[in-house]
């Protein structure tokens, strides 16, 4: 068995930390941070996702090649995130 999942249907039905986070990326590349905030903006303020969630979910997202680290990075100890 390999270590990557190899079809993005493995994650259906859609934890609200993934739905949020492709949702938080829809429309611009954001670090961590940004997406913290944007689903924050973007609920109302009724989901505050905690950063063990968020990179834990994106650590996730990232081998499943869900989303991509951007190649173009202004701060390089921020990782960029965009929807693959």
């Amino acid at each position: 068995m390999t270590d990557t999942l190899q079809n993005p249907e493995d994650f259906l039905p859609l934890t609200p930390a993934v739905f949020n986070i492709l949702l938080a990326l829809a429309d611009s590349e954001k670090h961590g941070f940004g997406i913290m905030l944007e689903v924050e903006a973007n609920t109302n303020g009724q989901v505050l996702m905690g950063p063990g969630t968020l990179y834990g979910s994106i650590k996730r997202m990232l081998k499943a090649d869900l989303i991509e680290e951007s190649d173009e990075r202004a701060n390089p100890d921020k990782q960029t995130l965009h929807k693959s």
